[in-house]
C-alpha cells in the first residue's frame, strides 16, 4: 500500500490518465462486444439440394446413395461475434461433414464438423471476427447403397466469447506494454540485476521464440497425439462445468458416455486450458499458447538447472539452447504432437538437479534444509504429464541409486531421498489412488504389447542416431523399413558433438583437473547418457531380455515392454548428453576460456540450422488442422477414431465389433415388459422412470459407460446397477415401478486421497514459509 501512495503523485500522472484511458477502452469494448451477434434459425426452406439426387421437402434436405456435396443453404447474414451452430440431421450412412464457404468469408474460423451416424446433431464453433452478409453453409454425405443423410435444420447461437476472449487479449497486452514503459522510465528495475544476466535473459526469450516458430501460422500443423490430447482438453473443460473437481470422468466425449482420460492421464497442467476454454478462447488457440508456455518453462528450468550446477551464464545458456532445440524434443512437439512427453521434459533437469543436491552433501553432515525439494518437483511433474517417461526416470534413477550405493544408504542422503519420495507419493495421491484402483481392477482395455520383444523393431538405428538434417513430418517406422517416411528420430550432431567434446577435454589433464566436481557430474552425464542411446539403438538386446528365462530379466522385459517405442529413451538421452557438452564447456572454460566460447558457438549453430530446417519441413509439409472445439473431432467407432486414439481406456468387455451407428448409439434400451414413463440424460447421469410388468427380472440398458464409479438410487429401493458390453445395465425386479437415477460420484477413498495431497502441499507450503520468515540468529 505504500509503494502506490507513493507512485500515485503527479510525477506519475502520464501513466495513471495512460491507465484510466485504457480502462475505459477496455470497459467500453467489453459492453460492445458482449452483445454481438443475431441469433439465425435456418429451417428446412433455406436448405436447397445441391445435386441433382437431393430431395427437399417441408422436413429438409436428404440424399440416397451419394458421396459428396448435396445440399448447402440459401444466402445467410451472419453479424461479427462467436456463435454455437447446431446441426440437426439423421444419418445412417457413412460420416458426412458441413462447412462454411471459405471464399465469401475468408477470416471466418470454424470447425469442419462430423456429422456421424447414430446421433440427431452435431454441434461446432463458429468464430466471425467481420461479418458476413453472403455466408453460406455446405453438406457433405458419404452414403452408399440404401443408406440416406437428411438435413433437417441449423441453429446458429451468438456466444459471449466474444466478448470474454478480446477483453482478456487486450488486457493482457496492455498490461505488457504498460511494464514496458514502467521499465523504460524506470520506474520498475528489471528481475535481472547484472547485465550478463539481462543478456542471457534475453538470448533465453530469443530462443523460445524460434522453438515457438511454427505456432505462429494461423492454424495447427497436424501431429499424431494431436486430437487426442486436444479432447483430454475439451474433456476437461466439460468436467470442471458439470461441477467436477478434480475432474476424474470426462462428460463430453464419446458423445456424453464419460471416458477416464483425467483419471487414467494427468491432467494437472491443463487446468489454465481448460479456463481459457471455458472463458472461450478457441481450442486451437489454448493449445498454442500451452505449448508456448511449456517451452518457456522448458527455457526456464533448464538454464536455472545448468547455472546452479555450473556456475556459468554462458554454459547454462548454450546447453538451454542444446536441449530447447534437441530435434527429438520439436519432433514430440511438432510431429508427434506428444502433449505428455514434451511436458515432462520440463521435469527431468529438476530430477538429475535434485539428485545432484543431495548427493553433493558430505557423509555424516548435516543435512541441507530443503535439499529434496527439487527431486520431489520432478517426479511429480513427471507424474503429472506423462507416466511413461516417470517409468523411465524411475528406472534410471534406481540405477543410479544402486551404483552409488555407499553414498545412498548413508545420511544425509538416505533420509533426503526417502523425504522426496514419500512426499511426491502424497501430492500425488489424489492421482495415484483412483489409478491404481482401475488399474487393479482392470477396467480398461489398456491396448498394446507387453514385452521387450516389440521395442527391438521401434529402435533406432546407429546410423541415424546423429544425423545432422531431420525431416519434420513422417511415422515410426519398422526396422526393416529403413528410415523411409519416419520422422526424425535423432539426438542431432550437436549433442553428439558434446559429449566427443567431453572425451576430449578429459584427454588434457590440465583441464580435466580443474574442476572435480564438475568432473564427476560430467562423468556420470556421460554413463547414463551412453546407456539410454545403447538402449534407444538397435544393438541393443532386446530379443535377448524377451526371450530369456531368468525371473529377473522377464520382470524388467514386462517393465520395459511398457514403454512401447524404444526410441522414448532419446528424451532422457537428450538431456544427458546435454549435461556432457555443458560439463565439457565449463572445465575447458577454466583454462581454455577462447576455446570454450568458440565451441560453445558452434554447438548451438550446429542446434539452431538443423532445427530451423526440422521446424521448416513440419510447418511445409504437415496437413492444415483447425480446432474451434470438439466439434471437430467426430466419434466413429471403438478403435478408429481421432478422440480416443487406440481406445486404450475404453472397458474392457466392450466389442469392437460395433459399427460407427452402434457405437454413436446415445438411447436408452428397455426390455420387453418394461413401460417406459420418461427419461433423461444429463452430464455423466441419466434418470428414468419406469414399471416392469415381466415376472422376471428386466434389464435398462443407459447410455453410460460401464465404469466404476457410478452410484444408483431409485424410489423404490430395489433396483440393481450391472454392467453388460461394456455399458451400464440397471436390472428391475419383477413388478417394479418407480424412479432410477444414475450418477457418477466417485469412492469415498478417492476423496480421502484428496484431502491427504491437499493437506501435503498445504503443510509444505506453510512449513517454507516459516522458515523462510524465521530470522538468522546473529
Amino acid at each position: 500500500m505504500q509503494h502506490l501512495k507513493r507512485f500515485c503523485t503527479r510525477r506519475n500522472l502520464w501513466f495513471l490518465l495512460l491507465l484510466a484511458a485504457e480502462v475505459v477502452f477496455l470497459l467500453g469494448r467489453f459492453v460492445s462486444d458482449f452483445g454481438a451477434g443475431t441469433a439465425i434459425n435456418v429451417t428446412p426452406d433455406l436448405i436447397i439440394p445441391y445435386a441433382e439426387e437431393a430431395v427437399n421437402d417441408s422436413r429438409g434436405t436428404q440424399v440416397e446413395n451419394y458421396v459428396g456435396q448435396f445440399a448447402t443453404t440459401r444466402w445467410l447474414d451472419i453479424e461479427s461475434g462467436s456463435y454455437q451452430v447446431v446441426v440437426t440431421y439423421a444419418n445412417n450412412g457413412g460420416t458426412g461433414t458441413v462447412r462454411f464457404l471459405d471464399e465469401v468469408m475468408p477470416t471466418a474460423q470454424y470447425d469442419v464438423a462430423s456429422l456421424p451416424p447414430g446421433r440427431s446433431s452435431s454441434v461446432f464453433t463458429l468464430w466471425m471476427e467481420h461479418g458476413c452478409d453472403v455466408a453460406q453453409m455446405q453438406f457433405y454425405s458419404d452414403c452408399g447403397e440404401g443408406q440416406v443423410t437428411f438435413i433437417t435444420g441449423v441453429q446458429i447461437i451468438p456466444t459471449h466469447s466474444f466478448a470474454y476472449v478480446h477483453f482478456l487479449t487486450v488486457l493482457v497486452l496492455f498490461a505488457a506494454i504498460d511494464w514496458i514503459l514502467l521499465v523504460v522510465t524506470r520506474r520498475v528495475a528489471l528481475p535481472w540485476r547484472t547485465l550478463e544476466s539481462r543478456y542471457s535473459m534475453l538470448a533465453t526469450l530469443v530462443l523460445v521464440a524460434v522453438a515457438c516458430l511454427p505456432l505462429g501460422l494461423g492454424y495447427i500443423i497436424y501431429g499424431h497425439d494431436l486430437t487426442v490430447h486436444l479432447s483430454r482438453i475439451e474433456g476437461l473443460k466439460a468436467g470442471l462445468l458439470a461441477g467436477q473437481f478434480p475432474v476424474r470422468m470426462n462428460p463430453d466425449l464419446v458423445d456424453g458416455k464419460g471416458y477416464p482420460f483425467s483419471l487414467m492421464y494427468a491432467d494437472l497442467l491443463l487446468y489454465p486450458a481448460a479456463f481459457l476454454r471455458i472463458v472461450g478462447f478457441s481450442l486451437q488457440t489454448v493449445y498454442k499458447l500451452y505449448v508456448a508456455a511449456i517451452t518457456l518453462a522448458t527455457a526456464l528450468v533448464t538454464r536455472f538447472v545448468l547455472r546452479r550446477m555450473f556456475s556459468n551464464e554462458t554454459v547454462a545458456l548454450a546447453g538451454t539452447a542444446l536441449y530447447l532445440l534437441a530435434p527429438y524434443r520439436l519432433t514430440n512437439v511438432y510431429v508427434r504432437a506428444s502433449m505428455g512427453e514434451y511436458s515432462a521434459m520440463v521435469f527431468l533437469p529438476l530430477v538429475v538437479y535434485g539428485l545432484w543436491l543431495i548427493y553433493r552433501q558430505k557423509p555424516g553432515e548435516k543435512a541441507r534444509p530443503w535439499c529434496w525439494l527439487p527431486l520431489a518437483i520432478g517426479f511429480t511433474g513427471l507424474l503429472q504429464t506423462h507416466l511413461l517417461t516417470s517409468v523411465m526416470t524411475g528406472f534410471l534413477t534406481a540405477i543410479f541409486c544402486i551404483l552409488y550405493a555407499k553414498r545412498t544408504f548413508r545420511r544425509p542422503v538416505l533420509p533426503a531421498l526417502c523425504k522426496a519420495a514419500g512426499l511426491a507419493v502424497v501430492w500425488n495421491l489424489w492421482f495415484l489412488v483412483p489409478l491404481a484402483q482401475y488399474m487393479v481392477q482392470g477396467v480398461c482395455r489398456i491396448s498394446g504389447r507387453y514385452d521387450a520383444s516389440y521395442l527391438r523393431d521401434t529402435a533406432v538405428m546407429l546410423g541415424q542416431m546423429f544425423m545432422v538434417f531431420g525431416k519434420g513430418t513422417g511415422t515410426s517406422q519398422s526396422l526393416a523399413l529403413g528410415m523411409d517416411g519416419e520422422m526424425t528420430l535423432t539426438l542431432g550432431i550437436a549433442l553428439g558433438l558434446g559429449a566427443l567434446l567431453l572425451v576430449a577435454v578429459l584427454l588434457d589433464p590440465a583441464v580435466r583437473q580443474s574442476n572435480r566436481k564438475v568432473l564427476r557430474i560430467s562423468l556420470w552425464a556421460f554413463g547414463f547418457g551412453a546407456l539410454c542411446v545403447w538402449m534407444a539403438s538397435d544393438v541393443f538386446p532386446w530379443y535377448d531380455i524377451f526371450l530369456s528365462q531368468n525371473p529377473v530379466l522377464k520382470a524388467l522385459s514386462s517393465l520395459l515392454g511398457k514403454l512401447q517405442f524404444a526410441w522414448r529413451f532419446l528424451s532422457p538421452a537428450s538431456l544427458l548428453l546435454t549435461l556432457c557438452a555443458a560439463g565439457a564447456l565449463t572445465l575447458l572454460w577454466s583454462k581454455r576460456r577462447d576455446l570454450a566460447k568458440q565451441a560453445a558457438l558452434a554447438l548451438v549453430l550446429l542446434t539452431l540450422i538443423p532445427a530451423g530446417y526440422q521446424m521448416y519441413d513440419s510447418c511445409a509439409n504437415s496437413v492444415v488442422t483447425t480446432y474451434m472445439s470438439l466439434g471437430a473431432m467426430g466419434v466413429a467407432s471403438p478403435l478408429k477414431e481421432s478422440q480416443l486414439a487406440g481406445g486404450e481406456y475404453l472397458p474392457y468387455d466392450l466389442s469392437d465389433d460395433l459399427t460407427p451407428a452402434q457405437f454413436n448409439d446415445t438411447n436408452f434400451y428397455f426390455d420387453e415388459g418394461v413401460e417406459a414413463e420418461s427419461y433423461y440424460r444429463g452430464q455423466l447421469n441419466v434418470s428414468f422412470t419406469a414399471t416392469n410388468t415381466n415376472d422376471t427380472q428386466s434389464t435398462v440398458v443407459v447410455p453410460l459407460f460401464a465404469y466404476p464409479g457410478y452410484e444408483l438410487t431409485d424410489t423404490a429401493g430395489t433396483a440393481q446397477l450391472s454392467r453388460q458390453d461394456g455399458y451400464l445395465i440397471v436390472l428391475l425386479p419383477a413388478g417394479y415401478s418407480g424412479t432410477v437415477t444414475v450418477r457418477f460420484v466417485g469412492f469415498w477413498f478417492w476423496r480421502a486421497a484428496d484431502l491427504v495431497s491437499l493437506a501435503g502441499i498445504a503443510a509444505t507450503v506453510f512449513v517454507g514459509l516459516r522458515k523462510r520468515r524465521k530470522p538468522v540468529a546473529v
